[in-house]
Formats: C-alpha cells, sequence, structure tokens
C-alpha cells in the first residue's frame, strides 16, 4: 500500500509587503516586539513545474483587505513575530513558536471550527528582523501540520481527476464549486448524477453515521501544489482533520482541485484523485500532537533566509529609479535611439536663478540632469516666489540668496541632483569699479571662468543684457555651448551660441550643406556699440522684468529642448541642422 507524501509551501513576497512592513516598523510598531496577526493566501491556479507558492502583500497586515477567495485566491491566517536585533533572531525559540501556533490550528480541527470553517485548515508564523539602515530582511516562514501516528495510505494509485470521471461529471462539479468558493467542502453524488455541496461538519457527521455510504461523499481541497502525484500542504491538513472525526470508515474520496484558464477557457484536468483507507486518530484526544513546518532555506537546509533591498527600498534609489522610468519608456517606442546618458552626465551652468533659471532648473531635472550649478547675487524677495517656481513665502521672510535657495530646493525635489548656489556678482562693461572693489571684481571673474571652465552647458538667464556679455567671451574661449534665453512683455528670443571649431574639424559629406557650429553668431554679434550700464535712469516698470508669466515657461521649456535636441545629434555641438543653399 502506498504512502502519500506532500509538497510543503514556498514562501513569496510582493515587494510591497517590505515597504509596509517598514513603515509600521518606524511609525506603529517602534519597539513593540509582541505578535501581530496577519494574514497571507495561496493559490490553485500556478502553472506546471512551479512551487506550491504562499504569498505575503502590503495588504496582509488589515484584516480588512483580507481577499475574499476570489480568482483562486485563499487567505490563511497567520502571526507576524517581528523582532528587534538580529541577535534575537538568531537565538529565537522556534520550537516553541511552532507549538504555540500548532496549538492554535489543533485546538480548531478538535473543537471542530475547522469543520464549519474551512480557513482555519491552515496557518502560518513568520519570524522577521528587518535591518532598516541597510534594507535587509531576515525571515523564517513556519507552516504547521502534524506528525499523526498514522500514514496516509492510497488504496489505489493517485490518478488525474479525468481518469476518474467524465467530462460531463468534471462539468458539473466545476460548476457546482464556481458558486462555492471555499477552502474545501464536500460533494454528494445524487441520483440524477449531479453534485450538491454541502460542509465539511455535515459530511463527517454523515459519513460517522452510515459509514457504508463513503463512496457518496467527494472532499475537495484547493490545492496549490502542481506536482503530478503530491498534493500540497492544505490536502495534508484537511486529512489529519478527516482522520481525527471520523470513525469507521473505511474508504475516503478525495480530489486535489486545480485551476488554469487560458483564453477564458477553464482547465481542471490537472487536478488529482485520492482514494485512501483511513485510520481513526481519535483515540489521541485533545492533547496538541508533535508537529513539523518550518520552511527549509535556499540549501534545504533548517535555516532562515534574507532578502537585500537595499538597492531599491532606500528612498532616494527609489527616487533615482522613478525619474528615469518615463525617460526610459520613450525608448521602447517613441524615440528608440534617444541618449540620455549623456543628458544624465551634463553639467549645467545657471547664471541667473530668477524666474528663467528656476523654469530652466525644473525643465533640466525632467530631463534626468544630474549636475545643476546656480549664479546670483540678488535674495528673495515677496514678490519672486509666485513667479520663480523654486522659492516659497518662507524664503522671501528670510530674505535667503536666490542661488542657494535654488539649489536646495532642486535637493529637496529630488535628492539625487548634485546642486551648488554660487551668491556672486558678473562683473559687467559700463558698470564702475571702485579702487575698493577691484580685488572682489578679480575674484568674481576669476571664480566665473573656473565655473565655466568645469562645466559642460552654459546658460544666460540674468535679468540685464550686459550681465551677459563677460559670460558669453569666457564660453567662447573655453568652447562651451552657451544658450542665451530673454524674454519681453509678449515675446522672447533663444540663441545657440557658435562654437569655435577645431582646425581638425572638417564636415563629412552628408553635412556639407549644413550650417557648421562654428558659424553660428551669439547674443552680442549684431551690436554696433558695446555693452553698456542698461539699469541706470530707468523707472520701476523698466527696471523690473515685465512680462507675461506664461512666457517665461514657454522660453524656459524650449531652450532646455533646444539644448536635448543638440545632444541627439552625432557630432554634438559641431554642426548645426540649418541647411544653407
Amino acid at each position: 500500500m502506498t504512502t502519500l507524501k506532500f509538497v510543503p509551501y514556498s514562501s513569496a513576497f510582493d515587494t510591497g509587503f517590505w515597504h509596509e512592513l517598514t513603515r509600521r516598523k518606524l511609525e506603529v510598531y517602534r519597539l513593540d516586539s509582541s505578535n501581530q496577526s496577519i494574514f497571507g493566501y495561496y493559490a490553485n491556479d500556478a502553472n506546471d513545474n512551479m512551487p506550491a507558492l504562499f504569498n505575503v502583500d502590503h495588504q496582509c497586515f488589515d484584516e480588512n483587505n483580507k481577499i475574499s477567495n476570489q480568482q483562486q485566491l485563499y487567505s490563511v491566517n497567520g502571526t507576524l513575530k517581528l523582532v528587534n536585533t538580529i541577535e534575537e533572531f538568531k537565538t529565537f525559540d522556534i520550537d516553541s513558536a511552532l507549538k504555540t501556533e500548532s496549538s492554535l490550528l489543533w485546538n480548531d480541527f478538535v473543537q471542530g471550527s475547522t469543520l464549519e470553517n474551512p480557513q482555519k485548515l491552515n496557518r502560518f508564523y513568520l519570524l522577521i528582523f528587518a535591518d532598516l539602515k541597510k534594507y535587509i530582511y531576515h525571515y523564517w516562514f513556519a507552516f504547521p501540520t502534524f506528525l499523526v501516528p498514522t500514514a496516509f495510505n492510497l488504496s489505489s494509485p493517485v490518478k488525474p481527476i479525468g481518469e476518474q470521471f467524465s467530462s460531463d461529471e468534471i462539468g458539473a462539479i466545476s460548476k457546482t464549486l464556481e458558486a462555492n468558493k471555499l477552502h474545501a467542502c464536500c460533494l454528494h453524488r445524487e441520483q440524477n448524477s449531479s453534485f450538491a455541496v454541502i460542509n465539511l461538519k455535515q459530511a463527517v457527521e454523515n459519513l460517522n453515521e452510515k459509514p457504508q455510504s463513503a463512496s457518496e461523499y467527494i472532499f475537495i481541497v484547493n490545492d496549490p501544489s502542481t506536482d503530478p502525484v503530491h498534493p500540497g500542504w492544505p490536502v495534508r491538513n484537511l486529512l489529519t482533520l478527516l482522520y481525527y472525526h471520523l470513525r469507521a470508515v473505511e474508504q475516503l474520496n478525495v480530489i486535489c482541485w486545480r485551476e488554469r484558464f487560458r483564453d477564458d477557457q477553464q482547465y481542471v484536468n490537472h487536478s488529482l484523485y485520492l482514494q485512501l483507507k483511513p485510520e481513526s486518530i481519535s483515540n489521541i484526544g485533545d492533547a496538541v500532537p508533535p508537529s513539523a513546518g518550518w520552511e527549509k532555506n535556499e540549501r534545504q537546509r533548517l535555516g532562515s533566509r534574507q532578502v537585500n533591498l537595499s538597492t531599491s527600498m532606500n528612498p532616494i534609489h527609489l527616487a533615482e529609479t522613478a525619474v528615469g522610468l518615463n525617460l526610459k519608456l520613450m525608448k521602447w517606442r517613441l524615440a528608440p535611439e534617444i541618449d540620455l546618458e549623456s543628458l544624465e552626465k551634463m553639467h549645467c551652468l545657471l547664471l541667473g536663478a530668477g524666474t528663467l533659471g528656476c523654469n530652466v532648473a525644473r525643465c533640466l531635472m525632467a530631463w534626468g540632469v544630474k549636475h545643476v550649478t546656480f549664479v546670483d547675487n540678488s535674495r528673495i524677495s515677496y514678490s519672486n516666489p509666485v513667479r520663480q517656481t523654486l522659492f516659497t513665502f518662507q524664503d522671501s521672510c528670510e530674505n535667503r540668496p536666490k542661488a542657494q535657495a535654488a539649489a536646495d530646493a532642486l535637493k529637496a525635489i529630488y535628492p539625487g541632483i548634485k546642486s551648488i548656489g554660487y551668491d556672486l556678482t558678473i562683473p559687467m562693461p559700463g558698470h564702475a569699479v571702485g579702487e575698493s572693489t577691484i580685488e572682489k571684481v578679480k575674484e568674481d571673474v576669476n571664480l566665473l571662468h573656473d565655473l565655466i571652465r568645469q562645466h559642460d552647458v552654459l546658460f544666460l538667464l540674468t535679468d540685464s543684457r550686459e550681465s551677459r556679455w563677460l559670460p558669453t567671451v569666457i564660453g567662447a574661449v573655453e568652447q562651451k555651448l552657451v544658450l542665451c534665453c530673454a524674454v519681453g512683455f509678449d515675446s522672447y528670443v533663444i540663441i545657440r551660441h557658435g562654437v569655435p571649431a577645431k582646425e581638425s574639424d572638417t564636415p563629412p559629406t552628408r553635412y556639407k550643406n549644413f550650417l557648421r557650429g562654428d558659424k553660428l553668431g551669439c547674443y552680442f554679434c549684431n551690436d554696433i556699440v558695446a555693452p553698456g550700464d542698461s539699469s541706470i535712469d530707468r523707472t520701476l516698470d523698466q527696471q523690473c522684468t515685465v512680462t507675461r508669466p506664461g512666457i517665461s515657461m514657454m522660453a524656459s521649456a524650449l531652450s532646455v529642448e533646444l539644448l536635448v535636441s543638440i545632444m541627439q545629434h552625432p557630432l554634438r555641438l559641431a554642426y548645426s541642422e540649418i541647411k544653407t543653399s
């Protein structure tokens, strides 16, 4: 006589479980290491060669979220033990914990509540230590089952359901079960070859009254196993329950129900049919029998497992992943050859942290640029925050320097960005320099030169024309890409300055009719006089930038889009896409 063997559960976590566990540990549990009630679930629709998965996710902490046996998912109650130290985890008394959990399961068996509510066929225990600094989680699952003093002997070999029942009978069983989504139940064969569902309690009472009618009753349990001859843990616990309550039954018929759906069609022929010769174990009484159930580790030995989520659980890493998501989706279909790495590595220097500077910085960040430096010498006034999108009312109350406040705001929006602000006055032609300020002006020129040299792209976004002259000259000397953006009341101008070409540069044949990058002009190329002091002798409406609010956003966005387009050109800065006649 063959003894039936069983496939144990294999634990599986949804990533959301660790997010919610981390939140609850920090905000709810804190140092509380007492047992917490949770739930998990298993399914009976796995594909061939898959393990008998037992799942927990972010909803398992809240009883109100418990699934209602729909879509082949069956919930299981359990206990979470979240300890505070790795030493407590390593020295934890696993035998005592398993015994306690097993006693809860056994008491439900003995008292008959499992017969009334088959969801109590299974329980689990989950021991966890969460290292929230490194985002490493140590865990160990236990799925209690009992070592009863009898074997589960088969009176005939295990076989697929299709070898025992006709297709019409299988259809009738499936239709009957569809209306009764239970962890386990019993079918009674009616005289017209149909089946009626009865609960386990009623079936046990009927069989104890009429043991000779055993062939009319078929117990059904939803089975997570995919093994062709070995059912899963729920079947083992159901048989233990039935062996305890049945007295003189000589035949026990069990279907291990498994489902799959493909193209809206149900497939159940891989379900198993078992026929056993039960032996009553009621004589063992109410005492909890020995139990087992701690899950084996990856080496197939009894021991804990761990999961390392340091690259995904840290909020900064999560933000880095999320920031690039929409950009990377462009490469799926719309722009498969777009070069995002060049944008990410680019160092951008923004001269001016006002209305244009704030909007350009936001747009650069949206494109994945990780290095943004601000230069400005003014402070935030009460009129600024509504137009300058990186500042707040509190910044104006504190009269903070614009450059540093803008850099701090970028890091508050996205901690992964590297942003610095320099409170620097750009020397301007037409503005007098006194004897006492000569050294300071020299220092400012040297610092500005160093900053331009260290960056790849220079944005001219200041609010006066003459403040753009020195950066334009230095940018040309250092052969940097310079983008100049200026706004009027209802107009704007965006200029890409020419970049001097190297003597070795020769245009490829396919670009011979394209205008070379070094032939492009700059913001001052059409001037007939040198820039002067444009702010002297001006009224208030002429000193301030008076423009329609949306103009600055359009101009800022197009400036960044121009930069992105340039960086996608195979020759980068060397050529313009403007064709010559």
